[in-house]
């Protein structure tokens, strides 16, 4: 459903769609690109305050609260400039590096930790497209190829000014952007009813050989 390397049109397309799409940089679509906090966050961690948004909060295009981390309401005024906003996408820039998720409404005003945040829309795009995008095995390899260290994998926000995405018009972008969301939700739900059934097989068999 995306094009691939050299190609200006997808071999699957939704009906309707037949304009050529657009290989663009991604500083002419966000208006800012730039780095979350970066520095030591530890001493400001407490038991309950602020979600912190860190990396491991972000794998295969979404957002999982697994493992949360909470600041002080100090620190996290600090952050006021860099605070994500519905809407906006965030990529993991050290260790798991290029792994991104769309913030949701329900976390608007979050600060976030040694992130590459893309916001402030040139013009009207749909962030899951380009969320989804990011997960493309051409999108991949291109990001591996501006990823630098050996032990640790890391890449830069300035690089990525330059990296270039295909563009459709906006109501395509917004098709294939729901499409994906869609099966995501699906999986999702199945996920947690797994769990569920794994959690109650647990439960059942404690209770049977006690």
């Amino acid at each position: 459903m995306f094009p691939k390397d050299g190609a200006n049109i997808p071999e699957i397309r939704f009906a309707g769609f037949t304009d050529a799409w657009e290989q663009r940089k991604l500083e002419s679509i966000c208006g800012k690109i730039r780095n979350a906090f970066v520095g030591v966050a530890t001493p400001y961690y407490v038991e309950g305050g602020h979600f912190y948004l860190e990396s491991n909060n972000v794998k295969d295009g979404q957002i999982n609260r697994n493992k949360q981390v909470f600041i002080n309401d100090e620190f996290y005024k600090k952050q006021k400039n860099n605070w994500l906003h519905t809407g906006d996408i965030v990529m993991v820039q050290s260790g798991h590096v290029g792994h991104t998720a769309v913030i949701p409404e329900e976390l608007d005003n979050t600060a976030a930790h040694a992130l590459i945040i893309f916001s402030n829309y040139r013009e009207k795009v749909d962030p899951y497209f380009l969320n989804y995008q990011f997960q493309t095995h051409n999108s991949k390899k291109k990001l591996g190829n501006i990823t630098t260290g050996n032990t640790i994998k890391h890449i830069l926000a300035s690089e990525m000014k330059n990296f270039q995405v295909d563009i459709p018009k906006y109501e395509e972008q917004k098709k294939i952007g729901n499409f994906f969301r869609q099966l995501d939700d699906t999986i999702t739900l199945h996920q947690r009813e797994l769990n569920s059934i794994k959690d109650l097989k647990k439960s059942l068999l404690q209770q049977m050989f006690i």
